[in-house]
């Protein structure tokens, strides 16, 4: 990982891999109470030590969350499906995260989507402010 943020990097590698129509945003978005189009943001969970890595030395965790713009549940789960199958091939082929695993989601009580949460592996955990926050 270069000398950028954890978010930054994290935001970098996988905004190009999101559909066009897709709104994107490196932080944490305002609750919504109803969505235009489908939204992926970043969550940094956490960071720890890396022992078995000890040039970098530290482990960096970032949820990408990625949600359906349908409040029909069936309509966006298959939305959903096949939306997180695109980004975590993607996010497998890019050769830039130490791990990567998805879990379903349900978002302010009416949006179905995945978070997918990744790790890096860097020298620094300090993660960005977020540019701005995303409102509908």
């Amino acid at each position: 990982m270069s000398d950028e943020t954890v978010r930054g990097y994290v935001f970098g590698v996988l905004e190009p891999l999101v559909p066009a129509d897709w709104k994107t945003d490196p932080g944490i978005p305002s609750a919504m109470h109803s969505l235009s189009k489908p939204l992926m943001w970043l969550e940094y969970t956490s960071f720890s030590a890396l022992p078995e890595a000890p040039l970098a030395k530290i482990s960096a965790s970032v949820d990408v969350c990625i949600v359906t713009n349908r409040s029909d549940m069936r309509k966006g789960e298959a939305d959903a499906d096949e939306s997180i199958a695109e980004l975590f091939e993607a996010a497998l082929t890019s050769n830039s995260f130490y791990s990567i695993s998805a879990a379903k989601s349900v978002f302010w009580d009416a949006y179905i989507g995945w978070r997918l949460s990744l790790t890096v592996i860097t020298k620094n955990p300090t993660p960005a402010a977020p540019a701005g926050n995303t409102e509908e």
